[in-house]
């Protein structure tokens, strides 16, 4: 396994800057995600009423 030496600071806030950058990402992915799934439930939902209120 190869040693990260952290004496330049350039280096370090480069892979901190890379982190954020990526959680971020996985941040908005989750979030676009659930309300993928929350918007589809609620139609779902919101289909199988006006099915049932129709059908009466």
């Amino acid at each position: 396994m190869d040693h990260q030496d952290w004496d330049d600071d350039s280096s370090y806030r480069s892979a901190v800057r890379r982190t954020r950058i990526t959680m971020a990402f996985a941040l908005v992915a989750t979030l676009l995600l659930l309300g993928g799934v929350a918007v589809a439930l609620f139609g779902v939902s919101l289909f199988l009423h006006l099915v049932d209120s129709l059908s009466r």
